[in-house]
Formats: C-alpha cells, structure tokens, sequence
C-alpha cells in the first residue's frame, strides 16, 4: 500500500515535470538530457529528527533546496527530510493532513504556482503544483501525515 503511494508520488512529479514547466530547450541546463534515475537520498542528507516550525520559512528547519516563494504550514514539524542539489522532501507530521492541505491550497497560488492536480481517494489526497521558474511539486496527504516532495523540472 505504501510503496503503491509513492509510485504514485514519482509517478505524478515526473509528469509535472513533463507538463512544460521547463523553459525553451536551448537556454536550459545541459544536463536536462541526461537521462535520470530514481535513487535514495545520500545518508549524509537524510535526517529524521523532527522540528517544529513557529514561522513559516523552509530555512527554519533545514529545508534549503525549495522555492524562495515555497513556505511551510506554521507550526510544521518536519521529519525524514531528503533535501538534495535538485530539490527536497519531507513529511509534515504537525499541522494535520487537512490543515496542511488547506494552507498549500490557499497558500501556492498566492506564492505564483499552479495548481495542476487536486486528486482525492479513500484514505489519501494528492495536490500537485508547479510554478513558472521550473519548480514542481506533491503533497501526499493521509489520515496521520502529510509528504511534501518539491524539485527542479
């Protein structure tokens, strides 16, 4: 069940990412034609201990490859944070799932991203979103967490 949601996590970034959210082929990054692989974060930037957030600013927790515009739920408590050259991610276990969802719903499109997918299911919702620098993103949301997953197209 689990790894059915994360593949439907991967599966919902990487088509974000192909939705033109990129910008002209020739004034983007070389690398962007290399073929990529999916892989575990480096255990050097894994940390699970979880801190609560008073403010709103990723930096605040160590949340350092987002958005500038990209906040975080005030009284966030972040945990299992991945936060690598290419983005971040990282579950939210405070606020709840649907405070959490309420602050990004309200919150993304005021920071100038588009929200391009709001799905709910029995026991889940996925929101996905992508903003015009080239930045996409996924917030899985279940009865106990949230998992927040953002990174550069």
């Amino acid at each position: 069940m689990i790894a059915r949601r994360i593949g439907t996590l991967v599966a919902t970034l990487l088509a974000v990412a192909g939705a033109g959210a990129c910008g002209n082929a020739a004034t983007t990054d070389p690398r962007r034609n290399e073929q990529a692989a999916i892989a575990p974060a480096p255990a050097a930037e894994v940390r699970a201990p979880a801190r609560e957030v008073q403010a709103a600013a990723p930096a605040a927790v160590g949340v350092r490859n987002v958005p500038s515009a990209f906040r975080l739920p005030p009284g966030s408590r972040v945990t299992a944070l991945a936060d690598g050259e290419s983005g971040a991610s990282f579950t939210l276990t405070a606020p709840g799932p649907e405070a959490v969802l309420s602050f990004y719903r309200r919150e993304l499109q005021r920071a100038a991203f588009t929200i391009v997918a709001d799905h709910a299911e029995p026991g889940a919702t996925s929101l996905s979103f992508r903003d015009a620098d080239g930045w996409a993103g996924t917030i899985y949301a279940t009865a106990q967490r949230a998992t927040v997953a953002v990174r550069r197209a």
